[in-house]
């Protein structure tokens, strides 16, 4: 009987937030939790191994170990957990290397792309999807980017890898820029990044944002930040900002049609099966500004929604255990409580197989 590893731990229960505080960066609300491990018992012809962390796992000669579980001889590994933003993080290097005998979604090197707003963002262009225009320069090369700034007028400095709108400044010169890399290159230089991502600025306020949320190629649905989680950094000028990296104050909101349709273009285009984008109109057409690894999951606006996050994650495991491992097909509108979204079917370059679904040579 092929054997499905998981680890996709739940938030801790009792929590005292509001309904709109989602149960934290790669946690399942309890109550999806409790009703998800009752349900994949469901998916019959495989065995499940759950709580395999692989935070606390090694990796012995290649082969990848958690407890008296050795990973690499699992059929399927899931996974959905906070993990460490760097890129030489040892989670992220464990899952690489389980991928090389195992697979693994969501894929290590997918998940890595979707960290790096850079290399998430060039995805994106790559495959015809509107994002900001951007430039990358060493930060010992600064004048690189001059020109750039002056054409655009005013740009974004951003952390590659940053999170809840810390870091994120607004850079009206080239001087501005100049100074504040060499201020950290004189003080920081041991731990600044060697890069400086900077994204064309597009002016817009709070009413023109838009997060969305998306399971399977599926949109679960939209939301916008109130307006106490904007922070102004000109006249014309805000930016998405959480102090305590809390996340929550969010109300649900209709996503234009347009906004769907590129919101799940990118899902195809990064291959998560779980994955959020953040997008703002400008100029009357939408532009993706942030893409999410860990998508706000938030009990109240799955029930509005007439969703249920267990159920939508039931379908995608059995879906994957189908088309990684010739399993029975899932029960879908068993395992649905709402009509399956009318959009794209996901694929990785395959049209019969969804999102992350790679069969073992």
């Amino acid at each position: 009987m092929p054997r499905v590893g998981t680890f996709l731990p739940p938030a801790s229960p009792g929590g005292t937030g509001p309904p709109s505080a989602p149960a934290g960066a790669g946690k399942i609300p309890p109550d999806d939790h409790t009703l998800l491990m009752s349900l994949l018992p469901e998916i019959s012809g495989v065995e499940f191994l759950h709580d395999l962390d692989i935070r606390r796992s090694c990796v012995r000669n290649g082969k990848v170990y958690c407890d008296d579980v050795c990973l690499s001889d699992l059929d399927l590994y899931i996974w959905y957990a906070r993990m460490a933003r760097e890129p030489a993080g040892y989670a992220l290097e464990a899952l690489r290397t389980l991928s090389q005998d195992t697979p693994v979604v969501p894929d290590p090197e997918r998940f890595a792309t979707g960290l790096d707003k850079y290399r998430a963002h060039l995805c994106l262009s790559r495959a015809g999807l509107p994002v900001p225009d951007t430039v990358l320069v060493d930060h010992r090369n600064t004048a690189a980017a001059a020109p750039v700034i002056e054409e655009w007028g005013r740009a974004l400095l951003k952390p590659r890898r940053g999170a809840f709108g810390h870091g994120v400044l607004l850079i009206e010169d080239f001087a501005t820029l100049r100074d504040l890399a060499g201020y950290l290159d004189s003080t920081l230089a041991a731990t600044a990044e060697d890069t400086l991502l900077l994204e064309r600025f597009y002016p817009h306020g709070p009413g023109d944002w838009v997060g969305t949320t998306l399971i399977n190629g599926t949109l679960m649905y939209g939301y916008r930040k109130r307006r106490h989680r904007f922070a102004r950094l000109s006249a014309d000028a805000w930016k998405v900002y959480d102090p305590e990296r809390a996340g929550g104050d969010v109300d649900r909101c209709e996503v234009p049609p347009g906004h769907a349709r590129i919101a799940r273009l990118a899902q195809q285009a990064l291959c998560l099966p779980l994955v959020g984008f953040d997008l703002i109109q400008c100029d009357g057409r939408p532009v993706i500004v942030d893409e999410n690894t860990f998508p706000g999951l938030y009990p109240d606006l799955f029930a509005t929604a007439r969703r249920s996050l267990a159920r939508e994650l039931c379908t995608l495991i059995a879906d994957l255990i189908t088309h990684h491992l010739g399993g029975p097909p899932s029960a879908r509108q068993d395992l649905r409580t709402a009509t399956p979204d009318t959009g794209l079917i996901l694929t990785d370059g395959d049209p019969e197989r969804p999102i992350g679904a790679r069969r073992r040579a």
